[in-house]
């Protein structure tokens, strides 16, 4: 399947069809085969070894590393020419998601092969690409990212490492936190400020001198990831290890993150399906009252709920790596010396940004309820760690704080519709005065109809949010008024996922059609409540009239339709469309 290079956000001002939108139905044969071997590897390989991973055995993680790089997970992103796969990003994100029922070890490689390796892709010089990469790609060495310090989390340019110029390179001083890898890490990327003022990037050698590991943070979750802090103290770094442009290392840093928050949805994915898995055959299982509390209708709607939002995530994180993968296929065709190679990379990794940064919040919040009402379906057992639903639930709660807190990136979000609006030209503000008209328009009686008038009034909803808030705060909207930009950002949520699901719908064969439609019914009935809200919480903020605008609630049965759904994942032991 081939997509037009489309500018992102496209979706807040025209609907997409499905030819347009790539949906998991759409893998070829090649793909599915590397994403059966990332799951066989987790399920026959990595699950068995819970409890030493849980103990942090000393030396098994970077054995499970070296592993993942014999199956070539680490060179998904590499180039060929350096020795790697380069997959697409929809392949490297399926990948991601087979690895996501452990989720330490799937940290662990998201850390090496994207958090380590991108910036060298993005922005290393050809000999450093060649000293490091295939070295990095094979798995015979482990990268890690070092980038938060203590002062500096979401404000990372507040940093107090400095680089200071000394003869042939530079001496490091200052200390990381929370670098994941950084137990058996060989080649570290850091951040620092060259002369206390230019962000600049260096890779540095775990064997400098200088370089010193602090002990294991004890975590409340995720034990088998090694998490240190990093010191550096007067480290020598040579200048041809100086990473990118001096004082340009924002690219670096942000478009990293950029592509790292797309698989931090794919493996909120994976982990989200496990939750689900290890819940419905529990639920199956159980027996209270003289039958399975599968039977119960208050288990069978977490079910659904659980099923649903997978469903809706699934649908939009590989549509957003189709597109995000548009703007990287030209860059294959250009020599490794190509004088704007860097320039295209950037452009292609920001690209994306928005809806990346809309992936990450939306899809580590979906995990956390799988596995949060994975819990609660265990009961009291479920707070033991003797069933795995304990250790799922303990590994979903930092993912909404690391790489951009969710508040973060619900900012990041609207803030990238105002940059798409002033450098891409996208008519946010004249598609909003020209659909506000379709809010509160009548739902038609058949089902596709009825889901295709609703995406358009989400789109009219929120498009009017987004309208009202410029209006009043224009550029200042991410600073002035935050509850604003992240409300803009929820109703997107719901726009891109109904949009993203009705897309696929038309793909779904047999018994997987029928729990389409289900879904998709389920998901547009939460989005009414959910968009209704906060078009009401920003038309006030902003002193507007919020009485004459609203969404009309749909009115199927929504008990039975969770019912059936629910019975479709209990029958399937979990996700009902594989």
């Amino acid at each position: 399947m081939t997509t037009t290079k489309q500018r992102s956000s496209v979706f807040m001002i025209e609907p997409a069809s499905p030819n347009e939108v790539f949906t998991p139905e759409d893998f070829d044969s090649e793909t599915r085969m590397m994403g059966k071997a990332a799951d066989d590897f987790v399920r026959n390989e990595v699950l068995p070894l819970l409890p030493e991973i849980e103990q942090a055995k000393e030396g098994l993680m970077r054995e499970l590393d070296r592993k993942m790089g014999a199956l070539g997970f680490t060179a998904a992103e590499v180039p060929t020419h350096y020795g790697g796969l380069d997959l697409p990003k929809t392949t490297v994100a399926l990948i991601v998601e087979k690895l996501g029922p452990e989720p330490a070890t799937c940290l662990t490689l998201q850390a090496h092969a994207g958090l380590a390796i991108l910036p060298l892709v993005l922005e290393g010089a050809p000999d450093q690409k060649e000293r490091y990469l295939p070295k990095l790609a094979t798995g015979e060495w482990c990268g890690s990212f070092c980038l938060s310090e203590t002062g500096s989390g979401s404000d990372a340019l507040a940093m107090k490492t400095r680089a200071t110029p000394t003869d042939g390179g530079y001496l490091l001083n200052g200390e990381k936190m929370w670098v994941t890898n950084a137990g058996f890490a060989d080649l570290f990327t850091v951040f620092a400020k060259l002369n206390g003022e230019q962000f600049t990037a260096f890779l540095v050698e775990r064997t400098s001198p200088g370089v010193n590991l602090g002990r294991e943070e004890h975590k409340i979750g995720l034990h088998g990831s090694s998490t240190r802090r990093v010191a550096f103290e007067n480290v020598f770094v040579p200048a041809q290890n100086l990473l990118g442009e001096v004082g340009k290392a924002h690219y670096i840093a942000l478009n990293t993150l950029n592509l790292g928050r797309y698989k931090m949805a794919a493996s909120a994915l994976g982990t989200g399906k496990y939750a689900l898995e290890v819940a419905a055959r529990y639920a199956k299982d159980r027996q209270q009252f003289g039958q399975p509390i599968a039977n119960f209708g208050l288990i069978r709607a977490k079910l659904a709920r659980m099923a649903t939002h997978l469903f809706a995530l699934e649908s939009m994180l590989y549509r957003t790596g189709h597109l995000m993968q548009a703007w990287f296929d030209p860059i294959h065709n250009l020599p490794p010396d190509h004088p704007e190679l860097h320039l295209r990379y950037r452009e292609a990794a920001s690209e994306y940004a928005g809806e990346c940064a809309l992936l990450k919040f939306y899809g580590t919040e979906v995990q956390y309820l799988c596995a949060d009402e994975g819990v609660q379906i265990h009961g009291g057992y479920g707070y033991t760690e003797d069933f795995p639903i304990a250790k799922i639930f303990r590994e979903s709660r930092v993912p909404r704080i690391y790489e951009g807190t969710n508040e973060i990136n619900r900012l990041n979000f609207t803030q990238h519709l105002i940059r798409q609006m002033q450098r891409a030209g996208l008519p946010l503000l004249e598609e909003a005065r020209a659909q506000a008209s379709k809010l509160g328009a009548p739902l038609p009686n058949e089902l596709h109809p009825m889901l295709h008038t609703l995406t358009e009034q989400f789109r009219a909803a929120t498009l009017m949010a987004f309208q009202k808030a410029w209006d009043a705060y224009g550029d200042h909207l991410r600073e002035q008024r935050q509850e604003v930009a992240a409300a803009i950002a929820d109703m997107a949520v719901y726009l891109y996922g109904l949009e993203s699901i009705l897309a696929r719908l038309p793909k779904l064969q047999g018994a997987h059609a029928e729990a389409g439609e289900w879904m998709a019914m389920l998901f547009a009935r939460e989005g009414v409540v959910q968009l209704n809200e906060k078009l009401n919480l920003v038309l006030s903020a902003l002193g507007a009239d919020a009485t004459q605008s609203s969404i009309p609630m749909p009115t199927f049965n929504a008990i039975e339709i969770a019912n059936r759904l629910a019975e479709h994942a209990l029958r399937r032991d979990g996700y009902p469309i594989a």
